[in-house]
């Protein structure tokens, strides 16, 4: 985290958005990864959600298993998530299907790297647009089964307002990996140990099966 007076300045077409910021009141923390399809079929309800509560969402993609291994649990998650892997698979399709969710398993490896800068980057430069690029890739990746790791995979999945120098430049900027960086610690401030993680009004939400009790708690 950055201490105040001591924030870095952007590249001149870029301005810094509340990623960088600790938890807001009225807003939700969706801390988040790619390649996790209880993170996709949680981003489907969680817009919906958060308009009729009238709180805003801050996107925001961490790298889990540095999260674990700043925890010290980095092993015996990754145990974890071996045994309970054929589980996830079966639990997801009936979950998506019981919601009326589109997912399709991507066939290859996830890495999102790229992903998660480009949805920093470009909600440095106008927000809104990290939320667009996060729900437009999950639709490549969990809705029709299709890689979303290289540039290439990413240019095919762009929402309307980003092209591909857009694109480039978002997972180029050196505020992106700062701001993926402080997410990755705010995340293990909160205790996360798995996603999707959510933050709002000082309670935490694991699960995308927490989202009934996340909108009564925030409606009382």
């Amino acid at each position: 985290m950055h201490r105040a007076g001591s924030r870095p300045r952007l590249a001149s077409h870029f301005k810094w958005n509340s990623h960088e910021r600790p938890h807001v009141s009225g807003q939700i923390d969706f801390f988040y990864e790619f390649a996790s399809p209880y993170s996709f079929i949680a981003a489907q309800r969680l817009p919906a959600l958060a308009e009729r509560v009238g709180r805003t969402i801050r996107w925001r993609p961490i790298e889990l298993q540095k999260v674990w291994a700043a925890q010290g649990i980095l092993e015996a998650y990754g145990a974890i998530r071996k045994a309970k892997r054929s589980y996830i698979l079966t639990d997801v399709k009936r979950t998506a299907d019981d919601l009326g969710i589109t997912l399709k398993p991507p066939g290859a490896p996830v890495d999102a790297t790229l992903a998660r800068l480009a949805v920093y980057g470009l909600e440095a430069r106008t927000p809104g647009l990290g939320a667009k690029l996060t729900l437009k890739l999950w639709r490549r990746l969990w809705g029709e089964g299709l890689n979303i790791s290289t540039m290439n995979d990413m240019v095919l999945a762009l929402p309307d307002g980003i092209d591909r120098a857009m694109l480039q430049a978002a997972t180029e900027v050196p505020e992106a990996l700062e701001c993926l960086s402080s997410s990755n610690a705010d995340a293990v401030a909160s205790s996360c140990f798995g996603v999707p993680w959510i933050v709002a009004d000082g309670g935490t939400y694991f699960g995308q099966d927490r989202l009934e009790m996340l909108e009564r708690r925030l409606v009382r």
